[in-house]
């Protein structure tokens, strides 16, 4: 993941509400509760408490991109290696920004002043962290400069409109276009749920009627993914996973974790709900984790 991405997704220049422990929820669990009872005492918590408040009144994204990418991006191979290994080089002036502020602004004409990310930050993130290169490792990208616009994305709060820097790339006639505000960070949230076998999803989609919510579910090389459960009050919806572990006596387990998709069919469309993480007990905002083309 090129350093941009983590940036974004780590929320760069943001403000800090209270931990699950204290107004953000019980994180703490009673290893005999169940994950359905656990499940209850998450979103009965919701509503009302003061990390609530903060969800409806900041700037927490649900599903904005670390990236929207031209649609006729990468012309070939060199090209998409130079960019996912961070090879770019710039031939050209990158706005100086004086005020460090910006405005994000909801249908309703409500505003939030939040830290700016720099033109000058957004590239340098660009151009740190990126994949080992494995081929084409000569090509660059040019980048000819970098100007203010504006995107229109979904929050806890419904539609908003927020800055994003479009950077010029030589040979697309179309920009790469990145956020140039980041979402108000959520803390850590507290110690695991109740035992092996439940665990948190990763939302990652929802159908066009907003019934089904698509979630990441990890699960290591000796064990597999069972048919997960929701909880879902007026207020909150808690997606919980199920794993089973599959080990045989003796046998050496591999060493790694992988992810999957699962689908959780909800009563009904998800609407504003706050998607409660399993775990945390943290409000998730759906990770793609996927760059958008286009538009």
């Amino acid at each position: 993941m090129r350093g941009i991405r983590a940036a974004v997704a780590a929320g760069l220049a943001v403000a800090v509400v209270a931990g699950c422990g204290g107004p953000m929820g019980p994180a703490g669990y009673d290893r005999a509760e169940t994950p359905h009872a656990r499940a209850v005492r998450l979103a009965a918590a919701w509503p009302g408490s003061a990390s609530e408040q903060r969800w409806r009144t900041g700037y927490w994204p649900l599903d904005v991109p670390a990236e929207w990418l031209p649609a006729d991006a990468f012309h070939n191979g060199e090209d998409k290696a130079a960019y996912l290994s961070g090879r770019l080089v710039l031939r050209g002036a990158l706005p100086q920004t004086l005020s460090g502020k910006a405005e994000v602004v909801w249908a309703d004409g409500s505003r939030l002043s939040l830290p700016l990310l720099s033109a000058d930050r957004v590239f340098r993130g660009l151009t740190q962290g990126g994949a080992v290169c494995s081929g084409h490792c000569d090509a660059v990208l040019t980048v000819t400069g970098a100007r203010p616009a504006t995107r229109t994305v979904r929050t806890s709060r419904g539609a908003a409109v927020i800055p994003v820097w479009e950077f010029g790339v030589a040979g697309y006639a179309a920009p790469f276009t990145y956020p140039a505000v980041a979402a108000e960070r959520l803390p850590d949230g507290g110690p695991s749920g109740p035992g092996p076998g439940s665990e948190s999803a990763q939302w990652s989609g929802t159908s066009a009627d907003g019934r089904t919510l698509t979630a990441m579910v990890e699960h290591g090389g000796c064990s597999e993914v069972l048919p997960g459960e929701v909880y879902e009050t007026d207020a909150a919806v808690v997606l919980i996973a199920h794993t089973r572990s599959t080990a045989r006596r003796g046998e050496a387990c591999p060493a790694v974790v992988t992810a999957g998709p699962q689908d959780f069919r909800l009563t009904r469309p998800l609407g504003s709900r706050a998607v409660l993480d399993f775990v945390s007990g943290l409000p998730q905002a759906q990770q793609s984790g996927q760059p958008v083309q286009g538009g």
